[in-house]
């Protein structure tokens, strides 16, 4: 793992007392493994609820009690992940990856006086590759770090925040990535592999979604109609260069279309009144964004055989998603102790695609000892259905390279983890994960035909926020 993570994490770890305290006031969130749902987290942050504790003997606890009386609300994360790919996919070897991030949320209404008013921006700093883009080649990814190919400082979330009709309506405009807002379940980032963190890996990597830090223009819009369902939708600007940007340059000369996604969601989440917190998730989107069709090339032939630049498709991406998560069993409602199962599917509507179908699902159990209330075990499966071209334009690639073979549409990822809370604020998750039918899409020019993979993970989680004191936002009435 990248020796200047660890040496963080370490040094961070000694700084900080190991033991957290246990959830006690009816209505606060018992764990990332109940849900995110009890705790709201400001657009932008990354993964996780921080379970509420006692006043904080943290370093900069009280800088952070003095800002947040004036309405600011820093946060920061460190995420590492390191992965090794022992047998099958394309190659052998490992990879280490990570993300440094660090923001401020600003409530108005304290600062400025302009009620439900809010200000967010994070800055990113992303390291490494993934294992999928340098190894194995898949199109599910055994990191779910790796947000950005260009390893640079870069300016991401940039957002106003209105409230409006007592906090029922809620708009955001600004710099932003979608999948803040759709298709996303807290509990689905228990995990390192890049399959449903913190969206389904279809819908992240073929919906025309922006993903931070990669944020483009946007306005989101979220109406609830009563307290346990909303509505939204927005308009996302889709621009394949800010990737490679500092975040800085905000103009639009580089668009090639927009995104329209809208989500329909029902959840109970109040653990004062829910004795089994769930969510339901039902959404879709269209782009109009162009997009390269998977097998012909710009004369329409084989791509694989013939090489050349992908054909253009100018036809609206569409698809539609369903999930949810519940927790079946919490046998103390003062405790942390709970088994929560989620699930999903998401669906393409059009044939240009690598992949058509996404079906997922698994469970979290959080407190899975007495004597470790905050640990947690996950497992999670995934199907994954290759579309026909892609499958053709594989096949003609590998017999380009002097291979063989035709790649198994029906591809399967699992993953095992336990997740120990060395700290407050610091995780750290040894993982397996094993991917069946695997496809090589990521590194499509080999003449070999993946077999079988087994890759053991090591994923480092450092809540700064957390460890060092600072104070979250109230949670949204």
């Amino acid at each position: 793992m990248n020796r200047s993570a660890i040496t963080i994490a370490l040094v961070l770890a000694l700084a900080t007392t190991a033991e957290t305290a246990t959830a006690q006031a009816a209505g606060q969130s018992a764990h990332a493994g109940v849900s995110d749902m009890a705790a709201p987290v400001a657009p932008g942050t990354q993964d996780a609820t921080v379970t509420k504790r006692k006043p904080s003997s943290a370093p900069l606890a009280p800088l952070a009690r003095r800002l947040a009386q004036h309405g600011v609300y820093l946060r920061a994360n460190l995420i590492d992940q390191y992965a090794d790919n022992t047998t099958g996919g394309v190659a052998q070897g490992h990879t280490n990856v990570g993300q440094f991030n660090f923001g401020a949320d600003i409530d108005l209404a304290r600062a400025m006086n302009i009620t439900g008013g809010s200000f967010h921006v994070t800055v990113y700093r992303d390291y490494g590759h993934g294992l999928n883009h340098d190894v194995s080649g898949t199109f599910t990814k055994q990191q779910y770090i790796y947000k950005n190919e260009f390893n640079r400082l870069h300016l991401g979330l940039f957002a106003y925040e209105q409230k409006l009709l007592d906090n029922r309506l809620d708009i955001v405009v600004g710099r932003l990535g979608t999948t803040s807002y759709y298709a996303h379940l807290a509990t689905n980032c228990q995990f390192q592999a890049g399959v449903h963190c913190g969206v389904p890996r279809l819908v992240n990597a073929e919906a025309g979604y922006s993903l931070l830090p990669s944020a483009t223009w946007g306005g989101n819009v979220r109406y609830r109609p009563t307290p346990d369902t909303y509505v939204e939708t927005g308009v996302y600007e889709v621009n394949p260069t800010t990737s490679s940007s500092n975040g800085m340059d905000f103009s639009i000369a580089d668009a090639t279309g927009i995104t329209v996604p809208f989500e329909l969601g029902w959840a109970k989440t109040n653990l004062a009144t829910t004795r089994y917190p769930f969510e339901l998730k039902f959404g879709g989107y269209v782009s109009t964004a162009p997009r390269t069709d998977p097998y012909y090339n710009v004369a329409g032939r084989s791509r694989g055989l013939y090489g050349g630049s992908a054909r253009q498709v100018n036809g609206n991406r569409d698809g539609i998603y369903l999930m949810g998560d519940r927790v079946i069993w919490r046998p103390d409602p003062l405790r942390t102790e709970n088994i929560n199962l989620f699930g999903g599917i998401a669906q393409q509507l059009e044939q240009q695609e690598i992949m058509r179908q996404q079906i997922y699902g698994g469970f979290v159990w959080t407190g899975p000892f007495r004597h470790r209330p905050h640990d947690t075990v996950g497992f999670s499966a995934s199907y994954f259905n290759l579309a026909p071209r892609e499958v053709e334009y594989l096949r003609d690639a590998r017999i380009k390279a002097g291979g063989s073979g035709t790649n198994n549409p029906h591809e399967f990822t699992f993953e095992l983890n336990y997740g120990w809370q060395v700290a407050r604020g610091i995780e750290l998750m040894p993982n397996v994960q094993y991917i069946i039918h695997p496809d090589n899409s990521g590194i499509p020019k080999t003449p070999v035909l993946p077999k079988n993979m087994l890759v053991f993970g090591m994923n480092l989680k450092v809540n700064l926020g957390s460890v060092l004191g600072f104070v979250r936002p109230p949670a949204n009435p």
